[in-house]
């Protein structure tokens, strides 16, 4: 019996001290790699608090996965795997309730429409051409990707990134921002 106690204790201990290391290893990770993560995302989903979220849900599956995380050779990598996985989540979730969002948009009424959409949209079309809307929509909106995007254009990836770059520039110079 005392032996077991006495075990009990040094797995116990062991067990605190890999916690430790792992907080030190997500702190480090925090630090590093944070801001490269909500720029990833804030690119994708065009929402502040959205990026922020998953930016931060990123650490934490980190956290709850350190063993994996911690030997992993690309540590950066793997968070923004993590992070692109978590926006599929999201977006597939957000997919499923559309039906269910629609139906209680219609019930609810005209006071409920979501008026900083409605004037991004209005603004974009005075802005750029629809065919480019779509475009900036596809990448940051939707986070496809810039070569599912080239694919789906015929252009090289390239092309792609020069193309949005070129746009994102007009609609700083039009829109005077």
């Amino acid at each position: 019996m005392l032996w077991e106690k006495g075990w009990e204790r040094k797995r116990k201990m062991n067990e605190d001290e890999r916690m430790a290391g792992a907080g030190e290893a997500i702190d480090k990770a925090y630090n590093a790699y944070f801001q490269d993560v909500y720029s990833y995302v804030i690119r994708r989903v065009g929402n502040k608090a959205v990026a922020e979220d998953i930016a931060h849900d990123v650490f934490l599956t980190a956290l709850n996965r350190i063993e994996v995380f911690q030997n992993h050779p690309q540590q950066k990598g793997w968070l923004m795997v993590t992070a692109r996985n978590k926006m599929r989540e999201l977006r597939k979730k957000m997919e499923s309730n559309s039906v269910e969002s629609l139906e209680e948009v219609q019930d609810v009424g005209a006071e409920e429409i979501d008026y900083e959409k409605i004037e991004i949209e209005l603004t974009m079309h005075k802005v750029i051409a629809d065919e480019e809307w779509e475009l900036i929509k596809d990448f940051y909106l939707r986070g496809i990707t810039i070569r599912e995007l080239a694919e789906k254009y015929g252009i090289t990836e390239n092309n792609m990134t020069v193309r949005l770059h070129r746009l994102r520039k007009k609609i700083r110079e039009r829109i005077g921002s």
